[in-house]
């Protein structure tokens, strides 16, 4: 499953599990794990959704690392809110584009 999209609320346990499945696929499995996450662009969670302006940027930053990792080799978490029905979209036709696959994980507390 290339694409791991990660979905749930502010301070629910995403980015928690993400770095547990991160290590099981690592270590058990001996896959290729890349987490993106709005850490890597070094951005300040609270600067970032203050602004609407601001967070399309940030997403479409976002969206540019999943297309850049997304092949057959690599699994790709993508850990961020992803509350938005229309950007689960677009990442759902990254993967129809590359011809591979994935699932969405809600994290609901």
């Amino acid at each position: 499953m290339p694409l791991i999209v990660i979905v749930g609320g502010p301070c629910s346990g995403k980015t928690t599990v993400a770095t547990k499945l991160k290590e099981f696929l690592e270590k058990d499995k001996g896959k290729k794990v890349i987490h993106i996450n709005e850490e890597i662009l070094g951005v300040n969670k609270v600067e970032f959704y203050k602004d609407s302006t601001v967070e399309k940027i940030i997403r479409a930053k976002l969206k540019s690392n999943v297309e850049k990792n997304l092949d057959d080799k690599n699994i790709v978490i993508m850990d961020s809110l992803n509350y938005i029905k229309g950007y689960r979209y677009e990442l759902y036709c990254l993967v129809r584009t590359n011809m591979t696959r994935h699932c969405v994980v809600s994290i609901i507390f």
